[in-house]
């Protein structure tokens, strides 16, 4: 397992800790005046902890956010969201704009189970159900589901993937779904799993019409052949050599 891979399965494990252990309540009469607000509880605990005046002053009052939770807005497009399950976390920047895209705690992610955190090259969250990445050339996008398992399993970010491209989108045959990354994708459908493609084979399967085409979804990723590479699809196999 490579340090990498360690330290991303450590902060889960963290996280997963937080929501196991009772999160602070989200605010106290112990709240201090920081501009026009206070901020109190597990938010203000989390304001001090993720950067205090790097945020900028609070632009709202703790709200009431779903299911019990709770939220407070700062100058610099963060929000910080608390609930029960996941205590007080950070989302900023363009990871915000995305989670606010998709519904924010509402939507299809679910509450924050981390801080916005940096990566090599970018910066991500996790939420209960999914993640969103960010990096200077592929922008903001949500992953989740067996998709993000795929990615996760050959090394996020630094895997010959890279950043995602797309948010996971509907495929264009039956209930699959895709992600786009800058050197390839992975593909999933119920009845395939999640499946990386990516260079020659890519090409070659793009070219015969991809998922709506004759070789239909991968059913495995690629692997060595005869002294090249071969990845099986639904409608059959292609081989690449150098």
């Amino acid at each position: 397992m490579t340090h990498h891979r360690r330290t991303r399965l450590a902060v889960l494990a963290a996280a997963t800790v937080a929501v196991i252990a009772p999160a602070a309540i989200a605010g106290t009469a112990q709240a201090r005046m920081i501009g026009g607000f206070e901020v109190g509880g597990a938010i203000e605990i989390e304001y001090d902890q993720a950067g205090g005046p790097a945020l900028g002053e609070p632009t709202s009052p703790e709200s009431d956010a779903a299911a019990g939770g709770k939220y407070q807005t700062f100058a610099n497009n963060v929000a910080i969201y608390w609930h029960p399950d996941t205590n007080a976390n950070t989302v900023a920047g363009q990871i915000r704009d995305k989670f606010a895209q998709l519904g924010n705690e509402s939507g299809q992610l679910g509450y924050p189970v981390t801080r916005e955190l940096p990566v090599a090259g970018g910066r991500f969250n996790h939420f209960q159900k999914g993640s969103i990445y960010w990096s200077v050339g592929t922008g903001a996008h949500q992953i989740s589901g067996p998709i993000r398992d795929k990615w996760a399993a050959l090394g996020w970010e630094s895997s010959p993937l890279g950043f995602p491209l797309t948010d996971v989108s509907a495929a264009g045959k039956g209930d699959g779904q895709f992600t786009m990354f800058p050197t390839g994708a992975i593909y999933w459908s119920s009845k395939t799993g999640a499946h990386a493609v990516w260079g020659s084979i890519q090409a070659d399967w793009i070219r015969a019409g991809a998922e709506g085409g004759r070789y239909g979804y991968p059913t495995s990723d690629e692997y060595d052949f005869q002294g090249g590479k071969a990845q099986d699809f639904q409608g059959g196999k292609i081989t690449w050599k150098p």
